[in-house]
């Protein structure tokens, strides 16, 4: 039977389980399991009526929401495909991803409508745009959300679908250039969901909160575990410190997954104290990896509830995971090493470091991570040589330079682009990072390589310092030249009040290198 795993299942499985149970909480508002059900068969019928057929893309602009977590549903079970398009992007790079995708329908929320209609005219394969919001502020030439759903029907599409039918294109926050879209299948999704409840055994009782960004990874594996396991879930439209802990302290939240720099946030805030936060049992955390520093001075203030998490939007979520129990035991015995490590493979995943003959390297050996399994999507939409680039024999490669122990924790070293070459010298920007990120006065910083006529390239730290402090470059230099050789070193030392960031909490080191290379010329 091809049709169990998708996205159809986890609504009948809770109209039959969790029924008049909460699913979903935005605010004021709350839907019970049942309601949720009711109203993604409405909405999916009422797009259908549209015109669409199997297969058509239904593109969808808004924060995070009721309305934005139903179409995780409402458009697969209707046999349509969606396309979550992120919010904070510019009109122009809007269109960019409506024309790649091809979308028929855009529903877009009412605080974006100005953006689309900048690029309306420009967009003549969208045939249909639907507004989130009241009705008496519906744009014209807008259908409204709610006004579809109470008009259509509440049983379930006259659709088929099975598990290798496509639900998503998942486009990638754009690190390394332009986006691309994953075509994420029914079965994706569903191990999406899946897996975690494997490793975790959420219960009944527990509940989560969805603080990351459904458009992103981090949020289809928020959202997925959450409507697999029929937990309630409450929505924070956008992230705020002490909204995330006063809402943990009054729904009871016990589980959730946050981007890197939210944990930063978490640990940095100084009233966390003023919280009841003791019902949290597991908060993941994923898009960058943290210094041994900083997540055990999270476990001493939250408890060990973090587990790291290390997957891409081509894996739909996790491929490897670290465990409570692993910190547990890395406490007990004194091993801080395991704090830099993102795990082992996650449930019905594989990953591997390789070397450049694409065999399994010995143990401290860097070389390039591959991964495979349920959670790995078909490739990239319309982009069949790129695809070819990275997808191979059944394997992804992320193009992450990895090591692994000899117990299996896989050690991310760096991105494998990201790798500078001074002197004949390999030196990974990950290390040099972690060194920095120990000196008091640094809160954030970037080590790329630009170009040198002497050396190839030079080892470059871009620095923004911690509130303000005003320090010599050479302070850096002589703290990094404790810990790490000479040619690691950095030769260039440059200070900025901001990093360029990706919405996965990374920085995007190509646009930093781009527009200092520009700035040299």
């Amino acid at each position: 039977m091809k049709n169990i795993c998708t996205l159809r299942t986890f609504l009948t499985r809770n109209l039959e389980y969790n029924s008049e149970k909460t699913a979903l909480i935005e605010g004021e508002r709350q839907y019970s399991f049942r309601d949720f059900a009711d109203r993604a068969n409405r909405m999916g019928n009422a797009l259908l009526s549209l015109g669409v057929n199997k297969g058509d893309r239904v593109a969808v602009l808004s924060h995070n929401s009721i309305e934005c977590a139903e179409c995780y549903f409402n458009i697969p079970n209707a046999g349509l495909i969606l396309v979550m398009i992120n919010f904070r992007l510019a009109a122009g790079e809007i269109k960019t991803i409506l024309e790649d995708s091809g979308a028929a329908v855009l529903i877009v929320d009412k605080k974006y409508v100005d953006s689309v209609e900048q690029i309306r005219d420009k967009l003549p394969e969208v045939r249909h745009f639907v507004f989130i919001g009241e009705k008496s502020a519906l744009p014209k030439g807008y259908l409204h959300y709610e006004s579809m759903i109470d008009g259509a029907s509440s049983s379930f599409p006259e659709i088929s679908l099975e598990e290798d039918d496509l639900a998503a294109l998942i486009y990638t926050s754009g690190t390394t250039g332009a986006p691309k879209g994953c075509m994420a299948t029914h079965r994706n999704l569903y191990h999406a969901g899946r897996s975690l409840n494997i490793v975790l055994n959420l219960g009944e009782k527990d509940v989560e909160i969805i603080a990351s960004p459904l458009f992103h990874a981090t949020g289809i594996s928020c959202i997925m575990p959450a409507v697999y396991a029929g937990l309630t879930s409450v929505i924070m439209p956008q992230w705020d410190v002490a909204e995330f802990l006063r809402l943990v302290e009054t729904y009871r939240v016990s589980t959730g997954m946050i981007a890197t720099p939210m944990l930063l946030f978490l640990v940095d805030y100084p009233d966390v104290s003023k919280y009841d936060v003791s019902s949290l049992k597991y908060i993941f955390f994923a898009g960058a990896p943290v210094t041994p520093v900083i997540y055990k001075k999270a476990i001493e203030i939250f408890g060990n509830v973090f587990i790291h998490l290390f997957g891409t939007s081509e894996t739909v979520g996790h491929t490897a995971i670290l465990m409570p129990g692993d910190v547990e035991r890395a406490l007990e015995t004194g091993n801080d090493e395991i704090f830099s490590s993102c795990g082992r493979s996650s449930p019905d995943m594989e990953s591997m470091v390789v070397d450049d003959a694409d065999q399994p390297v010995t143990p401290g050996v860097v070389g390039e991570i591959k991964v495979r399994g349920l959670g790995t999507t078909l490739g990239y939409w319309n982009k069949k040589e790129m695809t070819g680039e990275v997808y191979r024999n059944g394997w992804y490669y992320p193009l992450d330079l990895c090591r692994v122990d000899d117990r299996g924790y896989i050690y991310v070293v760096d991105r494998k682009k990201d790798m500078i070459i001074t002197g004949g010298e390999n030196v990974y920007p990950a290390e040099v990072e972690n060194v920095l990120y120990k000196h008091p006065n640094v809160r954030q910083v970037s080590v790329i390589g630009l170009p040198d006529p002497k050396w190839g390239e030079v080892v470059t730290a871009v620095v923004v310092p911690k509130n303000g402090a005003d320090f010599d470059p050479d302070e850096l230099r002589d703290f990094c030249r404790k810990e790490i050789a000479g040619y690691k070193t950095p030769k260039k030392v440059i200070f900025m009040e901001s990093l360029p960031m990706g919405t996965s909490g990374k920085i995007l080191k190509y646009r930093l290198r781009d527009d200092l290379i520009k700035q040299i010329q």
